[in-house]
């Protein structure tokens, strides 16, 4: 997984926020022409000074934590945090929380069923993907900063 880290400011109410994040894929299909390297954060970072963007990165990051913090467990936001907030790798977490790195691998990834096709199940980021997929407002968001990235092909 990407180290990268990119941060966000944004005023509410007269107070400064700010997060700094590792990157995860979103939508793969939206994001499709963006490198796994690269990902989202060379992507933000590119179109950092037009406002606009800035406005419509807010917005998505918003939705995206508004995803986390309503429909994880909270084991998976604790490890969520630990690992894309605080940048701590899984077996710092797993001495943290006493448990063993395999469990918050799982945290995050899910289990593999062997017995179908090793498809991935449980996992937060898998759930955040999946809501990220089906919310409508995070797919308008997505492509509305495509289309700034078309108008700013030199950025």
């Amino acid at each position: 997984m990407a180290t990268k880290r990119f941060t966000f400011t944004n005023s509410c109410d007269g107070e400064i926020i700010s997060y700094s994040f590792i990157e995860i894929s979103i939508d793969p299909n939206l994001l499709s022409n963006y490198s796994n390297e690269d990902g989202i954060g060379a992507y933000f970072n590119s179109y950092s000074c037009s406002e606009e963007f800035q406005e419509l990165r807010t917005q998505l990051l918003k939705e995206v934590m508004k995803i986390i913090n309503e429909c994880l467990t909270s084991k998976q936001k604790e490890v969520i945090k630990m690992t894309y907030f605080d940048g701590k790798t899984q077996n710092e977490i797993s001495e943290e929380l006493g448990k063993h790195q395999t469990t918050v691998h799982k945290i995050l990834q899910g289990n593999i069923d062997y017995n179908n096709k090793k498809k991935r199940y449980g996992g937060a980021l898998k759930k955040i993907r999946k809501m990220c997929l089906n919310n409508e407002k995070i797919r308008q968001l997505l492509m509305k900063m495509r289309e700034k990235k078309e108008e700013f092909p030199n950025y």
